[in-house]
């Protein structure tokens, strides 16, 4: 996801404490971790200046003392962090713009920050009641401005039209600001089979523009049952050249980027912090691993999906389904218990290093799919986005499915304190700071 990026509770909290100032104007700083690849900063911390960092401050401007901004310039420099630059209009009730008094001030602050401070782009922001504006010191280019927690929410303005008469319909539902969302993020689906299928098609319906479909593996005879989209000549492609193909069938004017790799290795996994929304359509625990500690860790939304049929003495005994959203506030795949670790670490491991293990089972026996379960269990996790990025009422962010009662089942799972993945003293918006559980890819030996 490209822009700045705050946890749900940081930016409310450091919104309303800016915009409670009696009609004054007020500054914050923000410290962020910067991701070259995705153009983005994780916010770390935000907070109000103190009052003696004020040169002066009235309704209509407010001037911070050169020594507060040398102390800014040290701490982004010491920490290797951007600093963002806030103040509040407190009366603009539309999206704040830059005044020409901004404008003054961040062409005499912007250059010493370059100089001085962590070699990242840095950033301005105005905040108003209702909405805020952000862009960068170094060439005044706009940055979007978004809060990542059971909502996703877009605070900085929407570009693009949502009127064309295919989406007509969807409008009706749910507006043309949440049209232009959809059309507007970029999307990664991780896994191209059962649920992938489903998932990318229903994104190429609802008019998504820009999706990223990975998965490692060519499609066999035993995919074809539940595949959406392949045929039998397909056998042997590669399941994301087959998924875009069929994508882009719905929908022609898409950019889907189809990566043939497996999410688990360093230099797959590096694609996850460039998407603005993510969903886990793999039965692999070590790839769920992966993408769970990078939603939390640079800020990106992700759903994850599992379905499964136990069959016993030849009769079935269950048909569950799970949905659940991974984010800010939200429990993670490791509160909720959902990660196996011995699965986890034959997962990683190289096939020479599975032969060499004698502690190491064999692959996992297949297990039973059906097209039907799959499509039940991916439109719950499209229709969970919707609730997540539109105006559409849909609250739950996990459901359970079971397919012999006929039910799905709202859960409320909390977060478990000192979480290594989803909380503070964990990997929540530590960015690129932190590494993710990937496989690194091994150097080349050197010549004897």
């Amino acid at each position: 996801m490209s822009g700045l990026r705050f946890t749900q509770p940081v930016y409310r909290h450091f919104a309303a404490a800016l915009l409670a100032a009696d009609g004054v104007e007020s500054c914050g700083i923000a410290f962020a971790h910067y991701d070259d690849k995705a153009n983005s900063w994780v916010v770390a911390t935000a907070e109000p200046v103190p009052e003696h960092a004020y040169a002066s401050r009235g309704p209509f401007a407010a001037t911070l003392t050169s020594g507060f901004l040398v102390e800014v310039a040290n701490r982004s420099r010491a920490s290797g962090m951007a600093a963002i630059i806030v103040h509040t209009h407190p009366f603009d009730q539309q999206t704040p713009a830059f005044s020409m008094i901004d404008d003054r001030g961040e062409a005499a602050f912007g250059p010493y920050l370059a100089r001085r401070g962590a070699a990242v782009p840095h950033l301005a922001m105005v905040i108003g009641p209702n909405a805020c504006r952000a862009r960068r010191l170094d060439d005044g280019s706009s940055v979007d401005v978004w809060e990542v927690g059971e909502k996703l929410i877009l605070h900085s303005p929407i570009e693009g039209a949502a009127s064309e008469l295919r989406d007509d319909r969807q409008i009706r539902a749910f507006g043309k600001p949440g049209q232009r969302i959809i059309k507007n993020l970029h999307f990664g689906v991780i896994g191209a089979g059962g649920t992938g299928s489903v998932t990318s098609q229903q994104l190429a319906h609802l008019g998504a523009t820009h999706v990223t479909l990975i998965d490692p593996d060519a499609i066999e005879d035993t995919n074809l049952n539940r595949l959406v989209g392949a045929v039998p000549s397909d056998v042997g492609s590669a399941k994301v050249e087959v998924v875009k193909r069929m994508m882009q069938a719905i929908n022609p004017g898409m950019r889907v980027n189809a990566i043939r790799g497996d999410v688990v290795d360093e230099e797959i996994a590096v694609e996850l912090s460039s998407f603005d929304f993510i969903f886990i359509c793999t039965d692999s625990h070590a790839s769920r691993a992966v993408v769970n500690q990078a939603a939390y860790q640079h800020l990106v939304p992700t759903i994850d999906m599992g379905v499964r049929i136990t069959v016993a003495q030849n009769a079935i005994t269950h048909i569950t389904g799970r949905v659940q959203m991974l984010s800010p506030g939200l429990a993670c795949l490791t509160c909720t218990r959902a990660l196996k670790g011995e699965q986890i670490l034959r997962e990683m491991m190289t096939e020479e290093q599975r032969l060499a293990d004698p502690y190491v089972d064999g692959v996992n026996e297949p297990q039973p799919a059906v097209i039907s379960l799959n499509s039940t269990v991916a439109s719950l996790a499209v229709t969970m986005m919707l609730g997540v990025v539109t105006r559409v009422p849909a609250m739950p962010r996990h459901q359970h499915y079971d397919g012999i009662k006929g039910q799905v089942r709202v859960k409320e799972e909390k977060v478990r304190d000192g979480c290594i993945s989803c909380s503070g003293e964990g990997a929540l918006a530590k960015g690129c700071s932190w590494e993710l559980p990937v496989r690194r890819r091994r150097a080349p030996r050197k010549a004897a």
